[in-house]
């Protein structure tokens, strides 16, 4: 294993605990989520699917990643479509870009669906990493409109499962996460 591919690990590793840390010591200084958030952080997936650079940048993106931490009621931890947008998938603006549209992707469908943790259940969990692949590959359609040097050999395979309708078996033969 490169150096690189450790630290890359590494980072993603303490991110994932300093998320759930946050969220436990957040969960007692606030209230579950509100029917306002819930609402603002399907609006933030949907302008993010358009232009997730900007998205990310704007004061919506940096709300929706506190909230995302802070909120109790709703665990939004990673999944093996976040795992393979990390680990090569895409590359400079465009992995930052498609990782937070995979984080605000995944939630907004948590939110709709009431799927406080999609851990507990496989079929959950499943359809998260489905729903956050699928607003991934909404917002590097929109990238690739702006800037068509940012394709992605790995994301183009992705369209191409999706425009097959073999998304889910794409998700399904994905790496699987590390283990905890």
């Amino acid at each position: 294993m490169t150096m690189y591919r450790l630290f890359t690990r590494l980072c993603t590793i303490l991110a994932v605990s300093g998320g759930m840390l946050s969220s436990a010591l957040a969960a007692d200084s606030r209230g579950p989520a509100t029917p306002e958030e819930i609402a603002r952080v399907v609006q933030i997936a949907a302008a993010s699917d358009k232009d997730p650079l900007a998205t990310m940048a704007s004061a919506d993106g940096r709300w929706f990643q506190k909230w995302s931490d802070d909120v109790p009621d709703y665990s939004f931890g990673p999944d093996q479509g976040a795992f393979w947008l990390m680990n090569g998938a895409a590359k400079g603006d465009v992995k930052r870009a498609v990782i937070f549209q995979h984080m605000v992707s995944t939630a907004a469908y948590q939110v709709q669906h009431q799927i406080h943790d999609p851990q507990k259940n496989k079929d959950d969990f499943e359809a998260k990493t489905v729903a956050g692949l699928e607003g991934v590959l909404r917002a590097y359609e929109s990238l690739l409109a702006a800037r068509p040097d940012n394709r992605s050999a790995q994301l183009d395979e992705a369209i191409a499962a999706r425009d097959k309708g073999t998304l889910l078996a794409f998700v399904r033969a994905l790496p699987p996460m590390p283990k905890r």
